[in-house]
């Protein structure tokens, strides 16, 4: 596409107009035409979906079943005290128009095996910033079927960050779990909740993570209390956003699964992806 024939809006003019130069016209024209899958508005999600408007991406589906509280306020950018009480997906979809009002944004509040296609509809990548495993394995399953890569990325201590492509492992083979091949309609609540506790508990096992858990809060996860801390939780928003646009533009190396690209902050380093 010439260069010529690229006409944007005084309004995306002025919200893109200082990627130009990191990006040509053709690569912000590029992401302008692309639709992006979120799961998740919260710590992860949310921060790559307001990295991701901002870097005029022009179309979106986004997933979140949850309102505010007052315990997001410590990490979730769309957290404030006007907030609480509202979805997620709501108040999204709101801050993506005040900052793009050409952005298109679908929004869902669940993710099920009847209504995966729909949210992957049109979509070119898929955004995965969710922790729980049902709804991580469905769309996981879908994309695969379509052929869409899948980024994902946690909340762990170091910046993370992994692609799953139509050439990697699928995601139930990076983690092993014993849902492969098998119809989610026979995998119970309880094995989803207790699989998903063990994936995080597998997460400690890479090089130097479990230094920063106590005892105390070891015992806290296995009770559902997940600490997080927003220097660490953005990190890897940011990791997450950068490879979505990585990807879409063929930009770069991808850090593609089953391996993460991992950062440690606190000893500037690359560690190891697991302990021996």
């Amino acid at each position: 596409m010439a260069d010529q024939q690229i006409t944007w809006s005084s309004a995306y003019r002025e919200l893109i107009g200082r990627n130009l130069g990191l990006l040509s016209d053709e690569q912000q024209e590029h992401l302008r035409s692309r639709k992006a899958a979120v799961f998740g508005m919260g710590g992860i999600g949310g921060t790559a979906f307001h990295i991701l408007v901002r870097c005029g991406i022009g179309r979106f589906s986004i997933v979140d079943r949850d309102v505010f509280d007052a315990s997001n306020m410590n990490r979730q950018v769309f957290a404030d005290r006007n907030t609480i009480g509202r979805r997620k997906i709501d108040v999204a979809a709101d801050w993506a128009s005040s900052v793009n009002p050409e952005a298109q944004v679908e929004k869902f509040d669940r993710v099920g095996e009847d209504n995966i296609a729909e949210i992957l509809k049109a979509a070119d990548i898929a955004v995965m910033g969710i922790d729980s495993l049902a709804p991580c394995v469905i769309a996981s399953r879908e994309c695969r079927e379509m052929g869409l890569p899948l980024v994902e990325a946690w909340a762990l201590p170091y910046g993370n960050v992994r692609v799953f492509t139509a050439e990697t492992p699928t995601l139930e083979e990076a983690y092993g779990l014993p849902t492969a091949g098998r119809p989610i309609a026979d995998i119970s609540d309880d094995e989803f909740r207790k699989l998903g506790l063990d994936v995080l508990l597998g997460l400690g096992k890479i090089e130097g993570v479990s230094a920063f858990y106590s005892p105390q809060a070891v015992q806290r996860i296995m009770e559902g209390h997940i600490s997080s801390f927003a220097p660490m939780v953005w990190l890897s928003g940011v990791l997450l956003a950068l490879e979505t646009v990585k990807v879409l533009l063929n930009w770069g190396k991808p850090a593609v699964a089953p391996h993460f690209a991992l950062y440690d902050p606190f000893q500037h380093r690359v560690p190891g992806r697991l302990e021996e």
